[in-house]
């Protein structure tokens, strides 16, 4: 081998050092924020007790979510988490369903902010439940299959509501840290008034259905054994 091509070995060698150096500290310095392990997760406490005279059976419970805040506890400062639109399905029998979020900034946060959505006509929803033909009349942002007193029903609402939930205790968010925010909701409180439980069938209940759904998200908390009780 001559000296030039044993010389121009060496070079090739000596960039490939200096790229292995250059990624090695480079990576050590990156300003990346780090998916932060947070899942949210909402538990229901199941049919209600004292009820007169009705039965209700409820089988789904779905609803289109956007604009997922996490509210600073320290600033004004907000974290969209998750823009959506997407589905959440809530377990009408008390078990969790979790909702998994990442790159949410490092921090201490006390209210989480999001919208049940109404699909609106230029959207397609991620579950085609929420949205029937063309008419504007026929969006949805939350659908209840069940029975009322043995009858088979779908209760579809058209109603978008903003929900804002302060925290009980202020969740921190730290890289590479698990952390798990339970809201309770319970689907079954929806169509419960004066001791009985309504006929979904029946439009004359639509408008107490719909305030009951609009106030039934109070309550939150950090929950990281996911059993429904704050940590």
């Amino acid at each position: 081998m001559s000296i030039q091509t044993t010389k121009g070995a060496m070079q090739k060698l000596s960039v490939l050092l200096m790229f292995f150096v250059f990624l090695f500290y480079g990576c050590d310095n990156s300003t990346e924020v780090q998916n932060s392990g947070l899942s949210v997760t909402f538990y229901s406490g199941g049919s209600l007790q004292k009820v007169q005279n009705n039965t209700l059976q409820l089988n789904v419970v779905k609803a289109l979510i956007r604009n997922l805040k996490f509210k600073s506890a320290s600033s004004n400062d907000s974290s969209d988490i998750k823009l959506g639109p997407f589905v959440i399905h809530l377990n009408p029998n008390g078990i969790n369903n979790e909702v998994m979020i990442s790159n949410i900034p490092p921090g201490s946060y006390d209210r989480i902010r999001f919208e049940i959505h109404k699909v609106e006509d230029s959207e397609t929803p991620p579950d085609p439940d929420f949205k029937d033909g063309e008419s504007g009349s026929d969006r949805y942002s939350v659908i209840i299959k069940g029975s009322f007193n043995g009858n088979p029903f779908i209760y579809k609402s058209r109603r978008s509501t903003y929900q804002d939930i302060e925290l009980q205790t202020p969740i921190t968010i730290e890289d590479s840290k698990s952390v798990n925010l339970t809201i309770t909701v319970n689907p079954y409180s929806w169509f419960f008034d004066e001791g009985d439980y309504l006929d979904p069938s029946d439009p004359s209940n639509e408008s107490e259905i719909e305030m009951s759904i609009e106030h039934s998200f109070k309550d939150a908390f950090q929950d990281n054994n996911k059993d429904g009780s704050p940590d």
